[in-house]
């Protein structure tokens, strides 16, 4: 029997998956620049972070009393 001969296009040596992946993901990051080039991010003020910050102090309060209760018990 004889061979065949294979397509030229098995000829060319197929490009490394790592490769693709990389060219996959500088092209996402490229589109994803592009898009976001104009935005900025909101400065965090007015009446929600007062709101956060108040709901935060309330939290540690508690957290606080609740350990010396415990300490209370224990002791």
């Amino acid at each position: 029997m004889e061979s065949q001969p294979q397509p030229a296009a098995r000829d060319a040596p197929p490009r490394p998956r790592a490769e693709e992946a990389r060219l996959m993901i500088d092209r996402a990051e490229r589109t994803w620049r592009h898009q976001v080039v104009g935005e900025e991010m909101p400065v965090a003020s007015g009446p929600r972070t007062a709101f956060r910050w108040l709901l935060l102090a309330i939290a540690l309060g508690a957290i606080v009393f609740l350990m010396f209760e415990r300490l209370g018990q224990l002791g």
